[in-house]
């Protein structure tokens, strides 16, 4: 959905925010958010869609002064209860919707729960090396783990909900169960799988967490436990900022994003920090910085096949740093 489809929309959506829009302006957005969610990467049917956008548009017509606002029956007592929990938090992702052309940020409630389970008397895998480790779980799906990444399933795996718990980076060929569903939990959401590949990042260094999916339909929900779901489709990626709970839908190049399976070094769209601290610890290497410009800042690599030092010229160059080896210390500077 981009702002082409709606002419416009910038000068409107700010009238609205500002509680000056006219009947007839109402109607034009009543229009424009009825076909809300429509050619976008997330399904709202799951998410009660006709309920939002009741609270949309009730939200934005309680803007208008008394003798303006347009004649409409009383809110259903369900649509006010939900009100009350905070409609405008869906208006603004409305809006946001309407205007956004590289992705769609959906605000979550904040809340104090983690998504993590205990790892008590759960079976641990670590992949303790540089290389890639594959996996195969009880239900026959297969994981491969990046370098230092780890995943934990219970014992009863086949029982009930599928699920696991993963840190660092993995790429799921997940066996596809309508009655047991599989689950893959990390630090800032919940992926629920149906049968299909993607890659997950969630790195305990870092702050966001991302799943990009290649294929099928994975439907991801972000920290906390009583946050909505969405349905990411593939060739998009969605991503959890560990502190703001902020969950960001972006198309991606998924396949490249996993390119790390095949024996690859890749950071996509990460940040410059990220990228250099995952490649460093891939080799057995820490980092540090003495030149913190520009470092959180995004960047995209790959690498087929490069030495350690091959790779991190390449990115210092595009960054415009410079380092010095000493022992198993990176310095950037």
């Amino acid at each position: 959905m981009t702002p082409q489809n709606y002419p416009g929309a910038q000068a409107l959506l700010e009238k609205f925010h500002a509680g000056k829009c006219t009947p007839e302006e109402l109607a034009v957005l009543d229009k424009w958010y009825n076909g809300l969610g429509a050619g976008t990467p997330v399904d709202l049917e799951g998410l009660e869609a006709d309920l939002r956008r009741q609270q949309f548009l009730a939200g934005f017509r309680s803007t208008l002064p008394a003798d303006q606002a347009p004649a409409q029956p009383p809110a259903p007592e369900a649509t006010l209860r939900l009100r009350s929990r905070g409609w405008w938090r869906w208006a603004a992702a409305a809006s946001i919707a309407l205007l956004a052309g590289a992705g769609w940020l959906w605000q979550q409630q904040k809340g104090d729960h983690p998504l993590l389970p205990a790892l008590a008397g759960m079976v641990t895998v670590t992949n303790e090396t540089a290389g890639i480790r594959q996996v195969t779980l009880p239900d026959s799906s297969q994981v491969w783990l990046n370098a230092h990444a780890s995943i934990a399933w219970k014992k009863n795996f086949n029982h009930g909900e599928r699920s696991v718990t993963l840190t660092g980076e993995g790429f799921f060929e997940v066996y596809a169960s309508a009655k047991d569903p599989f689950v893959v939990y990390t630090r800032d959401m919940a992926i629920q799988v149906l049968g299909t590949r993607f890659n997950v990042e969630a790195y305990a260094s870092e702050r966001n967490t991302r799943v990009s999916l290649l294929q099928g339909k994975v439907q991801v929900k972000a920290h906390p436990r009583n946050a909505r779901p969405l349905i990411l489709q593939p060739g998009y990626a969605a991503a959890c900022n560990a502190s703001d709970t902020l969950l960001q839908v972006s198309e991606t190049d998924a396949a490249k994003v996993a390119a790390w399976k095949e024996g690859a070094f890749t950071a996509a769209d990460i940040p410059l920090k990220d990228a250099v601290e995952r490649l460093c610890k891939r080799y057995g290497y820490s980092a540090s910085w003495k030149n913190k410009q520009g470092i959180d800042k995004n960047i995209t690599v790959m690498f087929k096949t490069d030495s350690f030092t091959g790779m991190l010229d390449n990115i210092c160059y595009i960054s415009r740093k410079q380092y010095k080896i000493s022992g198993r210390e990176v310095t950037i500077f």
